[in-house]
């Protein structure tokens, strides 16, 4: 609890104003102490903003961008008979053109049972439709299923259809009575068997009259042949059989899928810019050393529009001429106009449509779309190669520079993010792989020994002027005693 100081009542100076006046001066190193804290923890959130920006372009694009695989996606389209088959690429794809022609879809094994009756209400039990007294079961294809005599129609052929073991279907038509089985498994080795009182007895179903399924006849390539279902993969291409072609071949041709690559490519570019974008007007930002972090007390006597602009120039130059953050904007500008020698040929980035703009932009790149299709189209495994080649480099530090002859662009400014990545980590205590705008600053970085050390001298400072404060309010208390003091003798002598 504090102490309850009544100042000046002999003396009549204003003790409590006094002191504080004194005190503003003993306060400045202090003040000094918090603006040198205030000014680091101020440069690590600059840090921190530009570290997202990087560990987003490396972790969340370059990571799958500098993975050939992903960039060089292969698309098919068909031409001639556009409706009869479709096709489409996956993973692994071979590119080239196939030729289908669709003599007879393939089909599955079927049976129609005979009628119950007309315009029936699937809603209604099995014991209301006659068709059950008690437990039934049935079996399809070796699987059992057992209802009860109040399970409606319905129920039964949701449940018949929801049972993967089946490997069936089973469609009732309520108009005219019928049941239908349909195994799934398309072609001739398709089969489709069942048993049961409600199949064999109630819906007159015989194993002996179910229509068996049949292969698909096509021609591809100029070869008559068969697949035992419409759908099929072949050479990593997925052809659906939809329709005889009708004397109409489908032609299919599978090669690189240039949109995305160009979808891909504009994506990294963006982000490319955006970390140019935050770091250049840091690097040359002025610096107002008239502007220094505000105290409280001064906070106290300041609107807060007037505040936010004071810490808007306190702020400014804060990262002014970095030698982390200069050096990754040098090698990024550097591995990207430093050829990539792909199978022997050296390949630079402007043939590809990318250059960087004028010197104000600061290395910027911009994209001619039309002339990087024109490569993609022209000779496609030397711009993915550009992108995404693995040097053979075995020397782990050589390996990683951005200057590598045959590491492909992706994976320098993958490495080169890195190496930022892990200096800024070292020095402000930033996430290596967080984009969170509240991560926690490691306190063993640099910055965040710094600080320690700063809080640790604060408080230190905080205690001493405590102290001080209180030698003043003793000396004045004192003061006051023997001023107090005087007056009452004075007063005696006056009064004898």
């Amino acid at each position: 609890m504090s102490s309850i100081r009544l100042g000046g009542l002999a003396t009549g100076m204003d003790t409590d104003t006094i002191i504080k006046q004194l005190m503003t001066a003993k306060r400045e190193p202090l003040n000094k102490l918090n603006q040198q804290k205030t000014k680091l923890e101020w440069q690590q959130e600059a840090y921190r903003d530009i570290t997202i920006k990087m560990v987003d372009l490396r972790n969340n694009k370059l990571a799958n961008l500098k993975l050939s695989s992903n960039l060089n996606t292969l698309a098919s389209s068909v031409a001639g008979n556009t409706t009869a088959v479709t096709a489409k690429a996956q993973t692994g794809a071979v590119a080239g053109t196939t030729t289908i022609e669709v003599h007879s879809l393939a089909t599955a094994a079927t049976i129609t049972s005979a009628s119950i009756g007309t315009n029936v209400d699937i809603s209604k039990s099995l014991a209301e439709l006659n068709l059950a007294t008690g437990d039934t079961t049935i079996e399809i294809n070796g699987e059992p299923i057992t209802f009860k005599s109040t399970d409606t129609l319905a129920s039964v052929i949701n449940t018949i259809n929801k049972n993967s073991k089946v490997n069936a279907t089973a469609y009732f038509d309520n108009v005219s009575g019928k049941l239908v089985l349909t195994s799934k498994t398309q072609g001739e080795n398709g089969v489709l068997t069942f048993s049961g009182d409600l199949l064999t007895n109630k819906f007159q179903l015989d194993e002996a009259d179910v229509t068996s399924g049949v292969n698909a006849d096509v021609t591809i390539n100029g070869i008559r042949t068969s697949r035992s279902s419409n759908s099929f993969t072949e050479n990593g291409v997925s052809y659906t059989l939809n329709a005889k072609s009708e004397g109409i071949a489908s032609t299919i041709t599978t090669k690189m899928d240039t949109s995305k690559v160009v979808e891909s490519i504009k994506s990294y570019i963006t982000a490319y810019n955006d970390i140019l974008d935050a770091i250049n007007p840091k690097l040359s930002e002025k610096k107002f050393l008239t502007y220094q972090p505000l105290t409280d007390e001064q906070k106290e006597d300041m609107e807060e529009e007037e505040i936010k602009l004071w810490e808007e120039k306190a702020k400014s130059g804060i990262l002014k001429n970095d030698t982390i953050l200069s050096s990754l904007v040098s090698n990024l500008r550097l591995g990207t106009i430093t050829d990539v020698n792909v199978n022997g040929t050296n390949v630079n980035i402007t043939s590809l449509g990318i250059t960087t703009g004028s010197w104000s932009e600061k290395g910027k790149l911009h994209l001619d779309e039309d002339k990087l299709i024109e490569a993609l189209e022209k000779n496609p495994e030397q711009v993915i190669g550009f992108f995404t080649q693995n040097t053979k480099e075995t020397d782990a530090t050589k390996s990683k520079l951005v200057t590598t002859p045959d590491s492909g662009l992706f994976n320098r400014m993958y490495n080169e993010l890195q190496t930022a990545l892990n200096s800024l980590a070292e020095k402000a205590g930033t996430s290596r792989s967080s984009t969170s705008t509240t991560e926690v600053f490691n306190p063993s970085s640099l910055i965040g020994t710094q600080l320690i050390d700063l809080d640790r001298r604060i408080d230190l400072w905080e205690d001493r002027l405590v102290t001080i404060e209180n030698n003043y309010y003793k000396q004045f208390s004192s003061m006051e005693t023997a001023v107090n003091k005087l007056n009452s003798q004075a007063s005696s002598l006056f009064s004898s």
